[in-house]
């Protein structure tokens, strides 16, 4: 947007934020994703139906006031999202093949090869199927493969000039055409319903690594593996933004969804603008969800294990293919749903319409005591010298009060894993860092013998890290995953032989380290929900509320925490956190200044009636004569 001629500073300092706001949605099927993406579409702001209400209808507290200013302050200031669906993204790469070639793809996914890799009877029968029901779109898929054919030409186009004709086409490409033409495949396939979704994944890893849906014979990646689902999004997203320049409107955009950690990366990296939005719900509502979309039991185990829940990927995987426990370990707003309808979901909308708020005015209200406290365990987390992952928890009392905080890190007097070094075990220097068993157990030193002459072979140096494929950082290694191996105790899934404590129990160690009135009935904050180890700790402490973000795969909240009549209550977090949280809470300038500047109103200037002007002068005297 142009400057208008007669703007002040403080509208020219906001609408740095204001033009531009890219919000990534991630989230696990079922979760809300796209309920969001309609939320956020909503052309109409006084179609909303938030938690705000006016204060002289019931008794009010800081909510309801905080409510208030939000509401009132995005009826004023609200502009639609352009969602870009990730998924109509990779059905523009399908568009982009023959429709031979697009046909025979998703025929090929109806097909259960048996255990010699051949085709049964029914298996071709089906595929005949499926084929003959694609001639239904093959007219319309001809013609938009052609628009996405000259679309593609005009993108790659370095030196392309603006042309609105164009840049309308190809917009309505992406955000009409295509989702319509997947209507009409959904219809084509109404038999074969779960081909879609199964091939569209397929597809997306596909795309990621060799930008195609279809991988080459030789396997070779792009040059621009694994961004190339991101970067093709990225263009689509300048497109727009350069038509609404044109336009002289703001750009926001919603990314519905994000599900590879590596695309969110790309935007985080590209745009100061860009937040990660997680969506998250109970298992419960989200299988519901599932099943009245008709999922069955067996189906929405395949897609849980297809997104990755629970499961630790390998990195190539990770950062290739879905991974969506590490998105929203990433995101920087985290969102709750109920499973309420979005048209009637106040808490919803009340969560989407405050965040977007303090996108385009940082600092408009004040973080709640649940972000607050969330956001000390999320800064203590990068205290952690762990090499897998970092964890942060705070302990409170009932009235958000810190008691302590913790960490997942080794003992105190101990080395963290990420300051030893495998160059200085095996060379016998800084011998302090390491454990006498370390250094003395037979099987554990002859494995990190042959540990090491592997990395001699990818021609490191351990001692001066000259030839250094690894670019300066340490090689550190992880003693869990050497005294775990089948080469020197083969107990893979033992917690016990960790070096680090978890960052609940260091937490909850710190009140015993340094005294505490005790925490009967306080509260827990972790950025990672509790193992059973910990789960166990916190029962005991009388721990009532257990604030989280991240699930944890194991049994700790069914067989500990949901049992006898002490059980702590399990709550979701919801908030920002991170750089967001710093982002959205710390405003541009202070509130006072931005009134004063923009009313040209200065309160200790406004001059007074005559009357009340005599009164403060004798006033003024008599206070000179005491």
């Amino acid at each position: 947007m142009e400057e208008e001629p007669n703007e002040n500073i403080v509208d020219k300092i906001y609408k740095l934020r204001k033009n531009f706001v890219v919000i990534g949605l991630t989230g696990r099927t079922g979760s809300g994703c796209t309920t969001v993406a309609k939320l956020l579409s909503t052309q109409n702001p006084e179609e909303f139906k938030s938690e705000y209400r006016e204060i002289n209808s019931n008794p009010i507290d800081n909510d309801v006031r905080k409510n208030r200013i939000i509401y009132r302050y995005i009826l004023k200031n609200w502009s639609p999202f352009t969602v870009i669906k990730a998924s109509d993204i990779i059905f523009y790469y399908a568009l982009l093949q023959t429709f031979g070639v697009f046909s025979r793809s998703l025929a090929k996914c109806s097909n259960d090869a048996n255990s010699e890799g051949k085709l049964s009877d029914s298996d071709s029968e089906r595929s005949d199927e499926v084929l003959n029901d694609l001639q239904k779109v093959k007219s319309k898929f001809e013609e938009l493969s052609a628009i996405a054919k000259e679309c593609d030409s005009y993108l790659k186009n370095d030196e392309k000039k603006y042309n609105s004709g164009l840049t309308r086409k190809y917009l309505n490409l992406i955000l009409i055409d295509i989702p319509n033409f997947r209507d009409d495949l959904g219809k084509a396939l109404e038999k074969s319903k779960k081909i879609l979704s199964d091939e569209l994944q397929t597809w997306g890893n596909n795309i990621r690594l060799y930008d195609s849906i279809v991988a080459p014979i030789n396997r070779c990646q792009s040059e621009h593996a694994p961004s190339c689902l991101a970067r093709k999004i990225n263009q689509f997203l300048k497109l727009i933004r350069d038509d609404n320049k044109n336009h002289k409107m703001p750009t926001h955009i919603a990314i519905d969804a994000l599900r590879n950690p590596f695309e969110v990366l790309y935007f985080r990296e590209r745009y100061s603008a860009f937040y990660l939005m997680s969506i998250n719900t109970t298992e419960q509502i989200r299988k519901q969800k599932l099943f009245e979309q008709g999922y069955r039991n067996d189906e929405i185990r395949l897609l849980d294990e297809r997104e990755g829940e629970g499961e630790k990927k390998d990195f190539k995987s990770q950062y290739t293919g879905l991974d969506i426990d590490k998105c929203i370990e990433l995101s920087d707003i985290h969102i709750t749903h109920d499973g309420t309808e979005y048209t009637n979901n106040r808490k919803l909308t009340n969560q989407i319409i405050t965040y977007i708020s303090l996108m385009l005015h940082p600092g408009l209200v004040p973080p709640s005591p649940i972000e607050r406290v969330m956001q000390v365990a999320y800064t203590a987390k990068l205290n952690s010298g762990c090499l897998s992952r970092q964890v942060g928890a705070a302990v409170t009392n009932e009235a958000f009060s810190i008691f302590s905080i913790g960490w997942n890190t080794v003992a105190e007097g101990q080395t963290p894993c990420s300051l030893r070094s495998l160059s200085d075990l095996v060379e016998k220097e800084d011998l302090t860092a390491y454990s006498t068993y370390e250094k003395q157990d037979v099987k554990f030193q002859n494995y990190i013998k042959r540990i090491v002459e592997c990395y001699r072979d990818c021609r490191i140096d351990l001692k001066y890290h000259n030839k250094d494929i690894l670019n300066g950082v340490n090689l550190t290694y992880c003693f869990k995953d050497i005294h775990n191996s089948k080469h020197v105790t083969g107990q893979l899934e033992n917690q016990v032989h960790t070096r680090s404590l978890h960052a609940e129990e260091n937490a909850f160690l710190q009140l015993a380290k340094y005294g505490s009135s005790g925490i009967k009935g306080g509260k827990l904050f972790s950025t990672a929900c509790c193992c059973e180890l910990c789960a166990k700790k916190a029962y005991q402490l009388g721990i009532k509320e257990i604030y989280y973000i991240d699930s944890y795969p194991g049994i700790s909240q069914k067989h500990i925490l949901e049992c006898g009549d002490n059980s702590p209550k399990m709550i979701l977090f919801h908030g920002a956190v991170g750089r967001a949280y710093v982002s959205l809470y710390n405003p541009f300038l202070s509130l006072k200044d931005e009134i004063e500047e923009v009313t040209g109103v200065h309160v200790e200037d406004i001059e007074i009636g005559k009357e009340e002007q005599l009164k403060k002068t004798q006033d003024d005297k008599s206070d000179n004569k005491r």
